[in-house]
């Protein structure tokens, strides 16, 4: 895990032992606190009936990665990601189990410098019980670039 992700699961087991419903929400983690990690982060609200995902949030590193901003848009309505795709079976299980999950999965992608990209997932809820939303950080792992001496 990147120091801005233990950071961030170290404050959610905190606040989330100290929610009545067990779960803290997104109010206990003021932009103020964690200005360091929100270029990494994406926040995503929660639609039910059926489950969808709608990303509120999108750091600009996350921006820069991705090349768009998603911002307002259904996890749904992106290509290669919705309902069967790795993220969405991230997103949901957060959402059943209440937890949070961290994952590092390999790059697959055109930028040739990045190896791995991890996630670490935390579900909010504004009563302590519901997940509403999701607050993901996430950590861009580069290859290590070899330095020839002659």
């Amino acid at each position: 895990m990147s120091p801005g992700q233990e950071t961030f699961l170290m404050r959610w087991l905190d606040k989330s032992a100290a929610s009545p419903g067990g779960l803290p929400s997104r109010a206990d983690f003021p932009h103020r606190e964690f200005a360091s990690i929100l270029p990494n982060a994406v926040v995503y609200s929660i639609a039910r009936s059926p489950l969808d995902f709608e990303c509120r949030l999108i750091g600009t590193e996350v921006r820069s990665f991705s090349h768009a901003d998603y911002t307002g848009s259904f996890v749904s309505s992106l290509d290669g990601k919705g309902r069967g795709s790795k993220l969405w079976q991230q997103l949901a299980h957060v959402v059943l189990a209440r937890e949070p999950l961290y994952d590092r999965l390999p790059y697959m992608g055109p930028i040739a410098s990045l190896r791995d990209v991890s996630v670490l997932l935390c579900p909010l809820s504004k009563s302590g019980q519901t997940v509403d939303q999701i607050f993901q950080v996430t950590q861009f792992v580069h290859r290590k670039s070899l330095a020839f001496t002659g």
